[in-house]
């Protein structure tokens, strides 16, 4: 390992630069104000002038309210996990639940069909591998879940699904193609 000595052929020295003002630089952001934060804005030399709000977009009303929807991962051994789901239904672990299909749907709900299973005691849910091969679920995958909670009913819409029926959706609003 060479010192710094015999890197520069000679005695090390330091050389030190500094500038010193005396003003000191205004601050990168200026301080915010009272009406700075009553949505007030300042302009160089102007004055405070009012902000315009932020237009909020339009939300189309709600046609129904019967209907909590939620997103899940069902994995290869068929379970579901959505809690803000199963509480909307009020649906406890130990709760005996029936499977059926309808219109490549899973409906579920409790102590009806077949096929029973039991909530499992974290709160999840397993579908069956039979209702899962007749909606052509094969791998993980994302589904679309419909609570009806008066109705005591899940409705599970596999991925495939979900892309059939918001097809022309979607056409439409791309300009005709997708």
């Amino acid at each position: 390992m060479h010192s710094i000595r015999a890197l520069l052929g000679g005695p090390a020295f330091w050389l030190v630069v500094g500038v010193v003002r005396s003003v000191p630089l205004p601050p990168l952001v200026p301080r915010l104000t009272m009406p700075d934060r009553q949505g007030q804005r300042r302009e160089a030399g102007r004055g405070p002038l009012l902000r315009k709000p932020l237009p909020l977009p339009t939300v189309a009303e709600l046609p129904r309210r019967d209907v909590v929807f939620g997103l899940s991962s069902m994995d290869r051994t068929g379970r579901i996990v959505d809690k803000p789901i199963m509480a909307s239904l009020g649906w406890k672990p130990g709760l005996q639940v029936g499977f059926a299909i309808r219109e490549g749907v899973i409906v579920i709900a409790p102590g009806a069909g077949q096929r029973l299973r039991a909530i499992d005691r974290l709160g999840h849910l397993n579908v069956p591998a039979r209702v899962r091969q007749a909606c052509r679920i094969d791998n993980p995958e994302r589904v679309l879940l419909a609570a009806f909670p008066r109705r005591q009913l899940l409705l599970v819409h596999p991925a495939a699904l979900v892309g059939h029926l918001t097809a022309l959706l979607h056409a439409a609003m791309l300009g005709g193609g997708a």
